[in-house]
């Protein structure tokens, strides 16, 4: 009987979850990897469906990787609710299904068809449209832009000390600053023919999101003007470049050390920060940043010591020339030893006359200068007999040539004889 009553209150448990889990008035999809899921126009008595993805553990292959929920859709008429958890999302989807989002936040953001998502916490997500549609995880194992970002920055850190002297990188950093400066600057005194009072009370009284709803028109109607105006944009940036351009090259580039000092740290801050915010996983951006600083910033003379240390412990091996490696290196190093010679001596620092003066053979002097040999005809003669005489006792010639070199040395010293007489 108490086996039985076991197995009853198991079912009953079971019973009590199905009836919980079926009762719930939304549909979790718990999505891991890449996913598509297709969505018809739904119907007034089916659930919510929310979409969560649960996050990846942190890893070094997670580095560069990126999480996206796309949404495929015919038209802009549906809305996004983002959340930790479900039962968020379901609460903001109420809220606005009800109304009361108009009186919370009647500025809602503007749904997007592409959202990057956290990579490493659960996040979830509902749409609230009538229209078919198709919801799809999309995970890039290696993000190209945050690798180009990444090595970007790292190039930005140990390149800051050339870039800072570098008259194109100034031109070019210049004709940035002068467009986008006089743009502010444009948007400043359009800012100015606004009513003040008026949107000073509008803010008062409807609060922050007011004012995050004017400045989203704001820009929605300058990107509208950018995209209508092309052509007009196209030659303001233009000019603007080009009057920017020309300060600059009224100004030069910085010559002062303390400004070169200040324009390199600013572009390794930059790429500081391009490179902390090329990947979610901050903790290796980090270590990334500390090993680049360390990189650029670690004493020469430390590494010439281990340099020094490495090579007394482990040395070399040395390679010994060969006959020809060595006569190739003394008859190289001979040419240029001797080129260097005659240009010192043509040279105005030479005193020619001194020198000429403390030769017997001044004549071999000024022709040497003038590119001749700085040997004479008897010294080369002197030299090949030599070198014929060390290359027959290197090699021993053999019998039968050396008994008729023998004959032939006697009749020659016969001839010479005869004739004498």
């Amino acid at each position: 009987m108490g086996d039985y009553g076991r197995y009853l209150l198991l079912l009953l448990f079971i019973v009590v979850l199905i009836t919980r889990t079926q009762s719930l008035p939304y549909d979790v999809h718990w999505l891991g990897g890449p996913t598509t899921i297709e969505r018809d126009v739904p119907t007034p008595n089916k659930g919510t469906d929310i979409y969560c993805y649960t996050g990846t553990p942190k890893n070094l292959f997670a580095l560069w990787q990126t999480v996206k929920f796309n949404i495929k859709i015919k038209n802009d008429q549906f809305r996004q609710y983002f959340g930790d958890s479900p039962e968020q999302v379901y609460a903001e989807y109420t809220e606005d299904s009800y109304g009361w989002s108009s009186v919370v936040n009647p500025f809602q953001k503007k749904a997007q068809r592409s959202v990057s998502i956290g990579l490493f916490t659960p996040t979830c997500m509902a749409v609230n449209t009538k229209e078919k549609h198709t919801i799809e995880l999309q995970v890039l194992r290696v993000d190209l832009w945050r690798v180009l970002l990444m090595f970007a920055g790292i190039i930005l850190i140990f390149s800051s000390r050339a870039l800072c002297a570098n008259p194109l990188f100034f031109y070019l950093c210049g004709i940035f600053v002068g467009v986008f400066a006089s743009f502010m600057v444009f948007v400043f005194y359009i800012s100015k023919l606004l009513p003040r009072k008026t949107l000073t009370y509008g803010i008062l009284i409807g609060g922050w999101t007011v004012g995050v709803y004017l400045f989203q028109q704001i820009w929605e109607n300058i990107r509208t003007l950018i995209l209508t105006y092309q052509t007009y944009m196209f030659w303001y940036t233009m000019i603007v470049s080009f009057a920017s351009f020309v300060v600059c090259y009224r100004i030069g580039p910085p010559k002062n050390q303390r400004s070169k000092n200040l324009v390199m740290w600013t572009l390794q801050v930059v790429g500081v920060l391009m490179i902390f915010f090329s990947s979610e996983y901050q903790e290796a951006s980090a270590a990334v940043i500390i090993a680049s600083l360390v990189a650029k910033y670690f004493p020469q003379t430390l590494i010439n010591r281990i340099r020094g240390y490495w090579r007394r412990k482990f040395p070399p091996k040395q390679r010994l020339l060969t006959s020809e490696e060595y006569y190739e290196q003394g008859a190289r190093e001979t040419k240029m030893a001797l080129d260097n010679l005659r240009k010192y001596c043509s040279s105005p620092d030479c005193a020619q006359w001194k020198i000429m003066l403390k030769l017997n053979d001044s004549k071999r002097f000024a022709s040497f200068v003038e590119g001749n040999s700085h040997l004479s005809d008897d010294e080369v003669l002197d030299y090949e007999s030599y070198a014929f005489s060390l290359e027959r006792t290197r090699k021993p010639v053999p019998m039968a040539n050396s008994t008729r070199h023998m004959e032939i040395s006697s009749d020659d010293d016969d001839d010479t004889d005869y004739d004498d007489d």
